[in-house]
């Protein structure tokens, strides 16, 4: 019976022998070594229908045990042993192997979609890092706006009042030059030495009455000539880099002496910087 059950389990593309005599099955068990090979190397995940019909009737004698069998001979034994483990296997086999491939496809499914969910996820980060960007220039756009706005009302207002003002009488021909200085200022002007046109006038006018310390460009020497003949023995004359420069602006300063610094350079000394600048 064992060795019928080996030969039925084995029967190649499930066509069961007819004939599982002990004569038949010691032909197919000759050569040893062959048939120890193709017990080993068995396709047990792939077990004809056929042969599995077949293999059933045997399985169900309670005489078909390896206990039992191997109080007639081990080796029959571990046949026996053999053929019920190999269709339990199968029998597993069919029943996990779904499984498995179920599993495998879920896992392909998975990665799929992890894969598309980080495609997803970049382009979402692209897009959140696109919207910072537009909201950062609406945001400019729109307080330029408001501030064109406040312009525009702050412009619209002066209009308005400039438009409500009355028209204040002038004279056509009114010269500001005149109301800054005079006849007898400019003739004593002209006296010590200051050229008689009208821009020399002006420059003069312009140096007397401005708010901070002169700036003179002087390339005919005109302009010294006539501070030097306004001031006198009292003008104090000095040059950066000068010996005692600085001492003699600073003595003046003390005195309330008049001081003209020649031949500047375009940087000046840090130092004079209030000073020059009134401050």
């Amino acid at each position: 019976n064992v060795s019928a059950a080996v030969m039925v389990l084995m029967a190649p593309g499930g066509k069961v022998p007819k004939d599982r005599s002990w004569k038949a099955a010691k032909i197919t068990m000759a050569k040893v070594d062959s048939f120890l090979d193709s017990l080993i190397h068995f396709d047990k995940e792939n077990i004809h229908e056929n042969c599995l019909k077949a293999i059933r009737p045997y399985l169900q004698d309670p005489a078909f045990n390896p206990e039992f069998v191997a109080t007639k001979s081990y080796a029959a034994a571990g046949l026996c042993s053999w053929v019920i483990n190999i269709v339990r296997f199968y029998e597993v086999f069919c029943d996990v192997e779904p499984k498995r491939q179920a599993l495998n496809k879920a896992t392909s499914d998975l990665t799929t979609a992890q894969e598309k969910l980080a495609a997803i996820k970049a382009k979402i980060t692209h897009l959140n890092e696109n919207l910072a960007k537009l909201t950062t220039k609406f945001e400019k756009a729109t307080a330029e706006k408001l501030k064109c706005q406040q312009e525009a009302e702050l412009t619209a207002g002066t209009i308005s009042l400039a438009n409500r003002l009355v028209p204040i009488p002038t004279t056509p021909t009114l010269d500001p030059l005149r109301m800054l200085t005079d006849d007898a200022e400019v003739a004593a002007w002209q006296n010590e030495g200051l050229p008689a046109d009208r821009m020399s006038m002006e420059n003069a006018t312009i140096l007397i009455n401005c708010e901070r310390w002169p700036l003179m460009v002087d390339p005919q020497l005109q302009g010294i000539k006539w501070i030097k003949n306004k001031y006198g023995e009292e003008l104090r004359v000095t040059q950066i880099g000068q010996k005692g420069c600085l001492q003699t602006i600073e003595r003046a300063l003390e005195a309330g002496d008049v001081v003209l610094i020649e031949n500047l350079e375009e940087s000046i000394d840090p130092v004079l910087g209030p000073l020059l600048g009134r401050e």
